[in-house]
């Protein structure tokens, strides 16, 4: 049963990049069952899979990535673990645009996806990128910040009483 990370990303910048970074983002994930519906946040719109790994399909339960980079080629999950940060694609997306910055809201598979947004961040150095993302069930809270394309902060660790509080979970008693 996959533990689903709730993430918030906040990318702001001149209106003309924000649009033409949305529309680069939309997309979909190729799978063992083909295309999947367009959403308007696809990991796979920037930083796709390779042919020969989408080929590969999931072979199985995603297992530690180091022992299958041991053991011999990534599969889809393992691949996408490791260059996105999540073995699946965004889920749940909901983009909610201001003046000057662009809401995103989205889950992903047991972490934030923050190789794969540092591999955005560094496509789009004219935007500034925030992400916050949290996932209780392995007591993980990451903020992480990129500007002009460099990651400025990381922070990982465990989520505060008010941080699960305010991403809507009951801290433990």
């Amino acid at each position: 049963m996959t533990n689903w990370c709730q993430n918030r990303l906040v990318v702001t910048g001149a209106e003309d990049a924000l649009g033409a970074w949305r529309a680069a983002q939309r997309g979909a994930h190729p799978g063992a069952g083909g295309q999947v519906a367009a959403q308007d946040l696809s990991f796979a719109a920037q930083v796709p899979v390779p042919p020969d790994v989408v080929a590969r399909g999931d072979t199985g339960a995603l297992r530690q990535v180091a022992s299958r980079l041991a053991s011999g080629p990534l599969d889809a999950a393992a691949w996408q673990a490791l260059h996105w940060g999540s073995s699946r694609d965004a889920a749940d997306v909901a983009v909610t645009a201001a003046p000057g910055a662009l809401t995103v809201t989205f889950a992903t598979a047991w972490a934030p996806p923050v190789p794969w947004l540092g591999r955005v961040a560094s496509l789009w150095p004219a935007l500034t990128f925030e992400l916050w993302g949290i996932e209780p069930g392995n007591d993980l809270f990451v903020h992480a910040h990129w500007h002009a394309g460099q990651l400025v902060r990381l922070e990982e660790r465990t989520p505060t009483a008010g941080e699960l509080l305010a991403w809507g979970y009951e801290p433990d008693a």
